[in-house]
């Protein structure tokens, strides 16, 4: 069972300093990966994220209350589950600064009220996590075994799913690419109708076969479960499940194609009439908007569990994956909440990819269609080039980073180009008197500092004609910019637009 935050607090070696949880209680839940002990104020950096953070706090006590509220911010920005600080004669309480600062982030702080030897907290708990993670790699090995010989004896995909079951005790199913049940196989107790459509709960890994997404993998964990345990077990099943489905269920021609579609992406959209008859065999409309992806993982051959399933929320997805790398066009079938419905699923890859180590999501702009997906591809891939696969998994959303994206560049043109476009593609798509309006008032409005009275002076109107020229704007830009960090890349790509060779009318 995985080590939670709670169940830490309760341990035997860290009980005897009385922790007493101030700050983050829905921080309870979260994973505890290593224990750790530093004095140092700038440790953040040097953490990969799943930490408890154990502290003399004497650091906290000569530091000024900005550097205290920076200290709780990088922690959290880490992905650091809690830090524990110990008070006494040198510090007799969690500094204000510190807690009201976790308090608005909701990241737990905890307050040990009586001295304890760290170092024997650290090497009690770690113990017991190294063990546990050697136990999970032995249980996983003779899972592995086990699958090697249902195939050696020429065992199908549901006579897979039943040595996945018997070793976990849990249902199971899985589903083609288009989401259509392959097999399932029940384990105790499951409610009826658990497995009969496509899920967007459960623990779930992608199968691919000879590039393309083949099948996706789900289990039904119960409350109980080691999700640690079953992300090993996850991914042993898959390798077997996909030498099975060459057998059985080879790759259909939808997708072959939904991988060609998303390699192309990647490889500057080629031919559009390509692009065009590609999106047709995948079940794409290519005047829908789409988002392009892409994920890089550290470890070759890593699972993703959970991803196609998050994606499918959203919209239709076309993907192409090798050992470290996958490339992912979504397909938004909605135009006027394509912007949102997009940063949604920013917020919820963030959420999801917590949970993963040395993973790393770049999400593309919104385009208006799938002739300019290269551009939202381009983009998600260039914010990812100065994220390191190491550490936490993180989301680069491409629309907050573009600036970064456009400084660095030996091809200023062309950088240029892809930066208005990926910033304002959804309002260039509008036909051109619309789109002019829309765009001379959203400069505007930004050129005067945000203030919607000073705009309206400016442009002549009515404040209520101008909430309606905003409004408008902003639900193609998937919300309102002000106060953001998208105002300064909006700002700027409407500004360089005027170059006649990037308006493209």
């Amino acid at each position: 069972m995985r080590l939670t935050l709670g169940r830490a607090l309760r341990h035997p070696s860290l009980r005897p300093g009385q922790p007493r949880l101030l700050t983050g209680t829905a921080g309870l839940q979260r994973r505890v990966r290593w224990v750790h002990s530093s004095e140092v104020l700038e440790i953040a950096s040097l953490l990969r994220g799943g930490e408890l953070l154990l502290t003399g706090g004497s650091m906290l006590a000569a530091a000024a209350a900005v550097d205290q509220r920076r200290y709780v911010t990088e922690l959290a920005d880490r992905h650091v589950t809690a830090v524990a600080v110990e008070t006494g004669p040198r510090l007799p309480s969690v500094p204000a600064a510190v807690v009201s600062q976790a308090d608005v982030l909701g990241f737990p702080v905890i307050q040990l009220r009586r001295q304890i030897p760290f170092v024997d907290v650290a090497e009690a708990i770690n113990a017991e996590l190294v063990n546990d993670s050697v136990t999970r790699l032995r249980r996983g090995g003779e899972l592995a075994h086990d699958l090697s010989a249902v195939l050696a004896g020429g065992g199908d995909v549901a006579a897979l799913l039943d040595t996945l079951v018997q070793r976990t005790g849990l249902s199971v199913a899985l589903f083609d690419s288009a989401g259509e049940l392959i097999s399932e196989v029940r384990g105790a107790h499951t409610p009826d109708g658990l497995l009969e459509t496509m899920p967007n709960q459960g623990v779930t890994s992608r199968i691919t076969v000879r590039g393309a997404h083949a099948a996706t993998l789900v289990f039904h964990p119960r409350a109980d479960t080691d999700l640690d345990l079953l992300g090993i077990v996850t991914e042993r099943a898959a390798e077997a499940l996909g030498l099975a489905l060459l057998r059985s269920h080879a790759p259909s021609t939808r997708d072959f194609a939904a991988s060609e579609l998303a390699r192309l992406a990647g490889h500057g959209g080629g031919d559009r009439s390509r692009l065009t008859h590609l999106a047709q065999v995948v079940g794409f409309d290519p005047a829908d908007p789409v988002v392009g992806m892409s994920v890089t993982t550290a470890t070759p051959g890593a699972g993703l569990p959970g991803f196609d399933g998050r994606l499918r929320q959203y919209g239709r997805i076309a993907m192409d994956a090798s050992d470290t790398e996958v490339r992912v066009v979504l397909s938004l079938t909605d135009r006027r909440s394509a912007a949102a419905r997009r940063n949604a699923l920013v917020v919820a890859l963030d959420e999801w990819v917590r949970e993963l180590d040395a993973v790393v999501v770049g999400v593309g702009p919104v385009v208006p269609d799938l002739a300019g997906v290269a551009t939202s591809m381009e983009l998600a891939v260039a914010s990812m080039r100065q994220r390191s696969a190491y550490g936490p998994g993180s989301v680069v959303d491409a629309v907050t980073t573009i600036v970064e994206t456009l400084l660095d560049t030996d091809d200023a043109v062309a950088a240029r180009s892809r930066f208005v476009r990926g910033q304002l593609a959804m309002l260039l798509a509008l036909r051109a008197n619309e789109g002019d309006l829309l765009l001379h008032t959203l400069e505007t409005y930004l050129d005067s500092g945000c203030n919607k009275t000073r705009t309206a002076e400016l442009l002549h109107l009515q404040r209520q004609s101008l909430y309606g020229r905003l409004d408008r704007a902003f639900g193609l830009l998937g919300g309102d910019p002000t106060g953001t960090s998208r105002a300064l890349a909006l700002h700027l790509a409407l500004r360089l637009r005027h170059s006649e060779h990037l308006m493209g009318r």
